[in-house]
């Protein structure tokens, strides 16, 4: 889980040498450029491949398609990926700052719980059952940066998925004492990675079949941004 206080704004201004800094240490930490470039280049790899394919007579109209949404796939998650570590970059150095707007915070959860089972359906999940928290209002207003708060929320729920094979996964917000508080539990397996994957500052990523490095990489960027964003991360045990 993670939270973040939100009352009065603070503006804080930071200048260029200590961006740079900043950039320098993030940018040369171990496996975080490491990382992206290996999942680039095996999306990358996979666009290519399946685009091959797709033009390949040999195959059936249904096989097509399967490639068509692979692409698309691999598609989304570069962005996904991308914008992670731009964004984590921009914040930590200064260059770019949160995008704190009024938000209907009531209505940001529903849509982002929504959207999520959309995205269960839609891959097949029907063994995972998702469950909904909240103690909000019918309208709860405050000023968040609603786009990086959902990414980073759908960030934890990806990879709850993707260990969770079957039971149930949580996805929860509280609001109290000015602290809005996000969270994903599941019922599925390898806590101790994902544990220290958002708690460690130089985590171990190993490029292998048994490891997911685009869920690992998200982790670890999802950490970053909410430590840019001045917020505080909890992992705990079911």
């Amino acid at each position: 889980m993670f939270e973040i206080l939100r009352n009065a704004y603070r503006e804080t201004v930071m200048t260029t040498a200590n961006g740079q800094e900043k950039l320098n240490k993030m940018i040369t930490r171990p496996n975080i450029l490491e990382g992206v470039s290996h999942e680039v280049r095996t999306q990358m790899n996979s666009i290519v491949a399946f685009s091959y394919l797709i033009n390949n007579e040999r195959f059936s109209e249904n096989e097509k398609r399967e490639f068509s949404e692979q692409i698309i796939t691999s598609c989304e998650q570069l962005i996904g990926l991308f914008e992670n570590f731009f964004d984590t970059a921009a914040l930590e150095t200064g260059t770019a700052r949160e995008n704190l707007r009024e938000t209907n915070i009531t209505k940001l959860f529903e849509t982002l719980t929504s959207d999520f089972r959309v995205f269960m359906r839609k891959k097949g999940h029907d063994n995972v059952v998702l469950i909904q928290e909240d103690n909000l209002p019918e309208k709860l207003m405050l000023k968040l940066d609603a786009a990086r708060t959902s990414r980073i929320v759908s960030n934890l729920f990806r990879n709850a998925l993707d260990n969770t094979f079957s039971g149930f996964i949580k996805v929860g917000c509280t609001y109290s004492n000015e602290t809005i508080t996000f969270y994903v539990k599941d019922s599925g397996q390898d806590f101790s990675r994902s544990s220290d994957l958002l708690l460690s500052d130089n985590p171990e990523i190993q490029h292998s079949e048994s490891q997911d490095t685009y869920s690992a990489m998200n982790l670890i960027l999802a950490r970053n941004l909410i430590l840019a964003m001045e917020g505080k991360i909890r992992v705990e045990p079911n």
